[in-house]
């Protein structure tokens, strides 16, 4: 009796925290579309980089992975991955990088992937600079669909379906009960005030554009502390250790628990706040992934959209500039003042509602100006 053959599917996706958490409504379209399918996940993990994206994404969207090193101007390590690709014989490719990958770049990596032997190619489109970057009657950066999105996009101009309501399903991460409860074991010694919302606070990130100062965490959270409304946990990653450290000490309270979990701990953690506060980085896509409420603080270099935090319930604040859009990992104008221009007044104003409210989730994403 012969044995129905398998396809292989090959997805190719790299990046960071939340460049992967956004993936995963694409992931699961991908999964309906090839059902019982062997799907591969093609990534890399650059030096700098803590978080693998084989950590983050579902385990019944993925079989395995194969991790690659791309390092500029080793010819070798591309010819490896070339001879890898090569000998395993994939059936289809399905591209999942950022949208905002150059059109050249589109065209080069189809071709490395057709090169390989790979017959049927899925999502090597790439978007226009109007469809990236439009501007709006006012001439500032217009809305734009979320990443998520234009990644479901690709794929259905090449034939994959998409189903809004199950593939941006909520949530997007889920922690096992087993974690969750390992992690309430780990929060209970430490806890000073059980009887109050749990607030997870993230006052590091990675890109110098993103940051507000820590000096308005601290104000934030003393005026919190001071009020009775919640009990802090300073999550990150082991970068923002020493950050969270030094918050908790200036509070004389509190609990830091950045640097201290993977990703399925941090997970877990952030599924039992109640409320999580940070900026634009990968820490606040995971508390949003999990369900938990968010109110983050955005700059103004992209165009609003593309990276808020997915799903409902959310408070994004943001301070209008004439320098918006210009897209720089670091403000080139002197105070930053997309960032700095954001007050602690309303935020404060913001984080009391949420922690006095019963309700989770209840109303649609919000964009507060200010």
């Amino acid at each position: 009796m012969k044995t129905a053959y398998k396809r292989k599917v090959l997805v190719y996706l790299f990046g960071s925290l939340g460049d992967t958490i956004v993936a995963i409504p694409a992931l699961r379209a991908v999964r309906r579309h090839f059902g019982n399918a062997e799907l591969v996940l093609l990534h890399n993990t650059p030096q700098n980089q803590v978080v693998s994206a084989s950590d983050v994404i579902p385990t019944n969207l993925i079989d395995r992975s194969i991790d690659y090193t791309s390092s500029a101007g080793q010819v070798s390590n591309y010819f490896r991955l070339w001879m890898k690709i090569h000998t395993e014989k994939f059936d289809a490719a399905v591209y999942l990088v950022i949208s905002e990958r150059p059109a050249r770049s589109v065209r080069r990596d189809r071709l490395f992937f057709r090169s390989c032997g790979i017959r049927e190619l899925f999502g090597f489109n790439a978007f226009s600079m109007d469809q990236l970057y439009p501007i709006d009657h006012d001439g500032r950066p217009g809305t734009v669909d979320h990443e998520a999105v234009r990644k479901l996009q690709r794929l259905e101009a090449d034939g994959i379906q998409r189903s809004p309501s199950e593939d941006l399903r909520q949530p997007l991460f889920e922690a096992s009960s087993i974690e969750q409860e390992e992690m309430s074991r780990w929060l209970a010694p430490l806890r000073q005030k059980p009887d109050r919302p749990l607030l997870a606070m993230a006052p590091g990130c990675k890109t110098p554009a993103n940051f507000w100062p820590t000096e308005n965490f601290v104000s934030i959270a003393k005026q919190l502390a001071a009020e009775h409304l919640c009990e802090i946990v300073i999550v990150g990653g082991p970068a923002e250790k020493q950050l969270g450290d030094d918050l908790v000490a200036n509070l004389g309270t509190g609990i830091n628990a950045a640097g201290k979990f993977a990703v399925r701990g941090s997970a877990a953690l952030l599924s039992l706040c109640n409320l999580y506060f940070g900026l634009d980085t990968g820490t606040t896509h995971l508390a949003a992934a999990v369900g938990t409420p968010v109110v983050a603080l955005f700059h103004e270099r992209d165009n609003p959209g593309q990276w808020f935090p997915l799903g409902n319930g959310h408070t994004i604040f943001q301070h209008d500039v004439a320098c918006a859009g210009c897209r720089s990992q670091e403000c080139p104008v002197a105070g930053h003042p997309c960032m700095k221009g954001i007050s602690v007044e309303p935020v404060l104003e913001e984080l009391r509602k949420k922690l006095r409210s019963k309700e989770k989730n209840a109303s649609d994403l919000r964009i507060l100006k200010v």
